[in-house]
């Protein structure tokens, strides 16, 4: 009797472990849509382009620090699909079809400094915050934006998740 009962408890563990593994996981995959981002950290743009584009940023950055080429890919689709510059399409639209992580990074660099002039322009409320690693590409640095102040490293991961400061925030 001790060892059915002590099977049901191991059981009931190892079941309620892996259900709580999968549900941080679908958490931590979730796309956030522009009402959200305006719920979530109070902010806005002077155009809803705006706020899509940013969302969609936003899902990039979150899959690259998880280290998620496909849904990095997924977001640069996305972004693709509402950018309305040049520049910026074309960028992301090289995201959608990179290799591997580390490009898709280097590239999530560029997209950086083109969303950065975009959010400048156009932020009507709330804060983004310019985030800086001094470690990217071999000690060059890079910067992204986030609408947390908490670091989340997307162009390391899990490796270096927290390395960087908050150099800017954007009003």
């Amino acid at each position: 009797m001790k060892n059915v009962i002590k099977t049901t408890v191991l059981l009931f563990a190892i079941t309620s472990l892996i259900a709580c593994k999968n549900d941080s996981k679908k958490d931590s995959n979730k796309s956030i849509s522009t009402d959200e981002i305006k719920t979530e950290a109070g902010l806005s743009f002077s155009e809803n382009t705006i706020g899509e584009q940013f969302q969609h940023y936003i899902h990039i950055k979150t899959a690259l620090v998880n280290s998620d080429l496909d849904e990095a890919k997924s977001g640069a689709i996305m972004l693709t699909n509402v950018a309305e510059n040049d520049s910026l399409k074309d960028v992301s639209t090289s995201i959608s079809t990179a290799q591997d992580i580390e490009t898709a990074r280097m590239l999530f660099a560029e997209v950086t400094e083109k969303m950065t002039v975009v959010v400048n322009k156009s932020i009507s409320n709330g804060e983004v915050y310019q985030q800086y690693c001094p470690m990217a590409f071999n000690n060059s640095g890079s910067y992204w934006l986030s609408t947390e102040k908490e670091i989340r490293n997307p162009y390391f991961g899990d490796r270096m998740l927290k390395c960087g400061s908050v150099t800017e925030t954007i009003k």
